[in-house]
């Protein structure tokens, strides 16, 4: 390991806020669809219980992604968590697309990536009032 980056190796990955935040979102969002598919598994839950854990995880996703890239960012925290969640939402959407087919360009697929986006916004405002000093 050279001397540039010893012991700080996300050092790059933090310099970019924005990217920083989707990817703190994509882990909440892994290990949340892990917990719903044990308790589905495991549990009796239906089809419509499961849909809406879908979209609690991703709204949390969303928030703690948005307020990690807001704290990264230091500044401006309303402008990194709206990016964070449009950038989340851009990604579910082309895994949507291209897995599933699931996602339509609709008014209520449109609404949807407008509610990350301020959703991302309100945790990123909430993340830049926790920035460490």
């Amino acid at each position: 390991m050279s001397r540039w980056n010893e012991g700080h190796r996300f050092d790059v990955l933090r310099a970019i806020p924005v990217v920083y935040g989707t990817l703190w979102s994509l882990c909440v969002a892994l290990c949340g669809t892990v917990v719903v598919f044990l308790m589905a598994h495991y549990g009796e839950w239906g089809p419509e219980r499961i849909t809406t854990a879908a979209y609690v995880i991703h709204c949390l996703a969303v928030l703690f992604g948005a307020m990690a890239a807001a704290r990264q960012g230091q500044g401006h925290g309303w402008f990194h968590g709206s990016a964070t969640g449009l950038l989340y939402a851009v990604i579910m959407v082309a895994i949507g697309l291209f897995v599933d087919n699931t996602f339509t360009f609709d008014a209520g697929g449109l609404f949807r990536i407008l509610l990350m986006s301020v959703i991302g916004a309100f945790g990123g405002v909430m993340g830049s009032a926790w920035v460490r000093s």
